[in-house]
């Protein structure tokens, strides 16, 4: 990065901390390079949700084979970490292979979801730098992501979609860059809501995230230590006085737009009818819930507050299970899914379940082999896609087989390769989403690396 690009880019990012976007004197420099690039998404609402489950979900205890044979030689691999055949809640994917499949018992409400057809399970996905097999991966003959099995980097990566290189931008915040101010009518509020604070993932070159807390936006008015209409008042007039100072007026704007956008939030949220769905109360410190409920409260104002197109982010911890992995694990999936399942049931209730949909991430999957408390840092996992507009009821992408030497793992821990890339799955939310499919490479830029930017588990008209 030379130093105009670094100083500009210090200025952009300044005037849009927040998710602040309206109109502005930089701003405007901004969109002017980006202009070429803004076409529209297309007519309707749609919005996308991350559900991303920090730590690294065991997908392999997510998602089991119930055939006798398949299940025995699962449960020699994964020791003490394996669920009983008839435990598990029996799906029947059309796309099975001959095999036998079950979901975690906690899952009564996905796995509901899934025989309605309104869920789909992708298969094995994961951080990569280009295709690779195990032989591959052996004889290190394709390149592989920096420092696998990382925490922090593969979030990043996931976010990002681009594992082989450092990136100031995650794939939401692209789609962000290129369509936000031609596709919605309030230029002020970010395409991109996050309710579980920062995150790569809505992070673009020219627009950032805007955050909410699972009760809404934060107010400076309020009566909590007395006289807030006087202070806000007061601080009003201060933020009006004219700054000699770019970095100092660029704050001002920023603190009047949060002001501004804290009202206009708000009023939206208090003046709408009440959502009726119960969402369940969490078990553990865990916040789903309400971080769902905020989600489905904010898309039952979109039309009121001038949004078509939205992308939110929400996370849930719990899932880095080195020890208790049975226990902890459970806790995770029975927090996933009676959240998941509140959320789609308010969908149905606004009427938007066509218009919205859900998906999982997570840093990886768990090793297979047990670490003989728990499991450690896997690699390729599986992962939900919920929504009316999905072609669920089915698995997209191969299954690995879970037996010991399995060609889908490498090392004695049992890490599964990954055969489809982050960059496919969220290609093919981003073609619902209505990114063109011109500009497709322009929000993951190493898709042609891959088979495919449609997996085709969603209805893309």
């Amino acid at each position: 990065m030379n130093r105009r690009k670094f100083l500009n880019r210090s200025i952009y990012s300044t005037l849009l901390a927040g998710g602040m976007c309206s109109a502005g004197g930089m701003l405007q420099l901004a969109k002017a390079a980006s202009l070429d690039n803004r076409h529209l998404l297309g007519t309707g609402y749609k919005a996308l949700v991350c559900v991303f489950m920090d730590g690294g979900n065991d997908s392999a205890n997510m998602v089991v084979p119930r055939g006798a044979a398949e299940h025995a030689a699962y449960a020699q691999v994964r020791g003490d970490l394996a669920l009983n055949a008839g435990d598990v809640l029996p799906i029947s994917p059309a796309n099975n292979g001959g095999r036998q499949w079950g979901l975690h018992p906690e899952l009564t409400g996905i796995q509901s979801l899934f025989n309605q057809g309104r869920a789909a399970l992708v298969s094995n996905i994961g951080s990569l730098a280009y295709p690779i097999t195990q032989e591959e991966y052996n004889n290190g003959s394709v390149p592989i992501p920096p420092n696998l099995f990382s925490h922090s980097d593969q979030q990043v990566q996931w976010q990002t979609s681009v594992a082989d290189q450092a990136s100031l931008s995650g794939w939401a915040g692209r789609i962000a860059d290129l369509y936000h101010n031609s596709v919605n009518n309030n230029n002020s509020l970010s395409m991109n809501i996050s309710i579980a604070g920062n995150n790569t993932l809505q992070v673009g070159e020219l627009i950032n995230q805007y955050h909410l807390t699972n009760q809404g936006s934060v107010s400076l008015n309020d009566t909590f230590w007395g006289d807030g209409d006087n202070r806000l008042a007061a601080l009003q007039t201060l933020l009006q006085e004219p700054q000699s100072n770019l970095f100092q007026q660029g704050y001002a704007d920023i603190f009047n737009r949060s002001i501004e956008l804290d009202s206009v939030i708000s009023a939206a949220l208090a003046g709408a009818s009440p959502i009726t769905t119960a969402f369940p109360e969490q078990v553990g410190w865990n916040t789903l819930s309400e971080q769902l409920e905020m989600v489905a409260n904010m898309i039952n104002v979109q039309s009121t507050i001038g949004m078509n197109r939205q992308v939110f982010f929400v996370r849930v911890g719990g899932f880095d299970n080195h020890d208790n992995h049975l226990a902890d694990h459970a806790i995770g999936m029975q927090n996933i899914d009676g959240a998941i399942s509140a959320f789609y049931d308010a969908m149905i209730e606004l009427n938007m379940e066509n218009n919205v949909t859900l998906f999982t991430a997570s840093d990886f999957s768990r090793t297979w082999i047990s670490n003989g408390q728990g499991s450690d840092h896997g690699w390729g996992g599986s992962h939900f896609v919920i929504g009316g507009d999905v072609n669920g009821g089915d698995f997209y992408g191969d299954m690995p087989i879970i037996e010991p030497g399995s060609i889908n793992a490498i090392s004695d821990h049992g890490r599964c390769i990954p055969t489809i890339a982050v960059d496919e799955y969220g290609a093919t939310l981003a073609r619902w989403f209505g990114v063109a499919n011109g500009q497709i490479a322009d929000v993951f830029p190493n898709i042609g690396r891959f088979n495919s930017s449609d997996l085709g588990f969603m209805n893309i008209t």
